[in-house]
């Protein structure tokens, strides 16, 4: 019976025949291309009286008989391994792989084979503990086992489509959008299985990212991971990353760095931000000028609604910074705020002054952190206003900024 569908561990170790009936060897491998869609079957690699060969094909199939598997082929002719496919054994099964729709890593414990429109394709990952056990050859009794323990014992396969490989970009296969599939994950869910990799395969990962993905996952990881991964990456790579990141990030990310490796980052920023991020570093710890962001919107008093709006287009400032436009004086003094939604409701001609809230909550860059949150929570509010000792507007907070800092790190201690 020919085979449509089968488990690459039941065809691992199985004798390879030609047309003529000559066994060629036992299957140690599969060669598999790196094209878009399915990976197709092109090659094997066996073993022969204790020699490694590399064939390609013109015809295989699978065929099973009596619980016994046996391969034939038509046409195969010796080759030298190929620069441009991979292998499904050394560069797949037991490796890491990314389940796209779980948003998380998981081991590749076998990998499931169809023919589709007359070729061999790997269609699936089996990424279930009782595939592994089965590779072994106990997988009646580990499934014994588990209904034993109450554990699930269906297998668990992903499909390819929905699984990226962490292995099939190296530096001699050359694809043209690699980790494609990463690429439409949120930030967020990107950090989190970026921290499960090994640093290989996370900066092989983030080197293959646009600048402002990456720089937007490399803000949403952990701070215990970042100073270390952008040691990790190549020095374009990393001067593009924070290229694209808020001094304030950067200056978050410097701080777990020593001072040989904080200057040679800081001789590669643009000179007005090195001094900014600088500056951010001389803040106390656990005082709001060091999770302060540097970057805000504030207009003088005579600005029109309709002039604000335009200097927006213009200026495209991050999402993060659109919450509220801050009205200052002639000495840079905060007189008022106005939310986003206010330009929105009101005429273009109409003066800031007169439609600005003159009762802004406002916090020191000397005052200690409790007292922003205590004042964003009271009063609802995305990001609050930081001044100096002069009562100048200096910076904000980011309700962003401080559960990522703050409240989110005491939630995951406690779960």
């Amino acid at each position: 019976m020919k085979l449509s569908t089968f488990l690459y561990s039941s065809i691992l170790g199985k004798k390879v025949y030609d047309e003529f009936g000559d066994v060629l060897g036992s299957l140690k491998d599969i060669y598999v291309t790196t094209e878009d869609g399915y990976p197709r079957v092109i090659g094997y690699k066996l073993k022969k009286d204790g020699v490694t060969f590399h064939y390609e094909f013109r015809y295989i199939e699978f065929n099973e008989k009596d619980g016994k598997v046996k391969i034939k082929t038509r046409g195969s002719k010796e080759i030298l391994p190929m620069r441009y496919s991979y292998l499904l054994s050394e560069n797949l099964l037991d490796k890491k792989i990314v389940d796209i729709n779980g948003k998380k890593v998981v081991s590749v414990n076998d990998l499931r084979i169809a023919k589709i429109a007359g070729e061999y394709r790997v269609i699936g990952v089996e990424a279930g503990s009782l595939a592994k056990y089965r590779r072994l050859g106990i997988g009646g009794l580990a499934k014994f086992i588990f209904k034993l323990l109450g554990k699930d014992t269906a297998d668990k396969m992903l499909r390819w489509d929905d699984v990226e490989s962490l292995e099939m970009v190296d530096n001699n296969l050359k694809i043209n959008l690699p980790y494609k599939k990463l690429s439409t994950l949120h930030p967020a869910d990107l950090a989190d299985i970026l921290e499960e990799l090994d640093s290989t395969s996370r900066k092989q990962v983030l080197e293959s990212l646009d600048e402002d993905l990456a720089a937007d996952t490399l803000e949403e990881i952990d701070s215990e991971y970042k100073a270390e991964i952008i040691k990790e990456l190549s020095d374009s790579k990393a001067v593009e990353v924070l290229e694209n990141m808020p001094n304030d990030e950067i200056a978050d990310l410097l701080d777990d760095l020593n001072e040989e490796e904080r200057e040679k980052i800081l001789l590669n920023l643009e000179r007005e931000d090195a001094e900014e991020v600088k500056e951010l570093l001389n803040y106390e710890d656990e005082t709001v000028g060091s999770i302060m962001s540097k970057e805000f919107i504030s207009v003088n008093l005579d600005i029109t609604v309709g002039e604000i709006i335009d200097i927006l287009k213009e200026m495209q400032p991050d999402e993060e910074v659109m919450y509220y436009i801050y009205i200052t004086d002639k000495d840079d003094q905060i007189q008022g705020v106005v939310p986003i939604r206010d330009l929105i409701i009101n005429d273009s001609e109409i003066k800031i002054k007169e439609i600005m809230d003159e009762t802004v909550s406002r916090v020191r860059f000397d005052d200690e952190i409790n007292e922003v949150i205590e004042i964003a929570a009271k009063y609802h509010l995305n990001s609050v206003p930081v001044i100096d000792a002069d009562e100048k507007l200096i910076g904000i907070v980011i309700i962003h900024d401080l559960i990522d800092e703050f409240l989110y790190p005491l939630w995951k201690k406690k779960n």
